[in-house]
């Protein structure tokens, strides 16, 4: 008799887990353009920047002496690469791509000579 009564209860238990378990699926449907966007930010992040190279930031300001000092830089052709950024509130001028810190610092020292306040950074 008592089997029977432990027997039912654990049955029970049994039969109450099998029908209370949840089943779930998540559905998560993205537009396919999302996609396309994410794989071109994706390219022009690592064509501006790849891990490991240093730049020189040369003026971090308000868009109006950006925009003056950008069309001064772009105008002379000094620099073969100059890249800029904003960053809220600042937009950012910076030159050059090095591979080692020691050619960075070599041209930060001619680039001192006109901008003061450059320094070398690693993105």
């Amino acid at each position: 008799m008592m089997y029977k009564s432990v027997f039912s209860v654990l049955l029970l238990i049994l039969i109450s887990f099998k029908s209370f378990s949840q089943k779930d699926s998540i559905t998560i449907n993205q537009d396919p353009k999302l996609l396309k966007v994410l794989e071109l930010k994706k390219i022009v992040n690592q064509e501006a920047f790849t891990s490991g190279q240093y730049t020189i930031q040369v003026f971090s300001g308000n868009f109006k002496e950006y925009k003056i000092l950008m069309d001064k830089l772009t105008g002379e052709e000094k620099y073969k690469e100059i890249f800029y950024s904003f960053e809220t509130p600042y937009y950012k001028i910076r030159i050059g791509k090095y591979v080692s810190k020691i050619l960075a610092i070599k041209e930060l020292m001619k680039i001192k000579k006109e901008f003061s306040s450059a320094f070398i950074l690693q993105p």
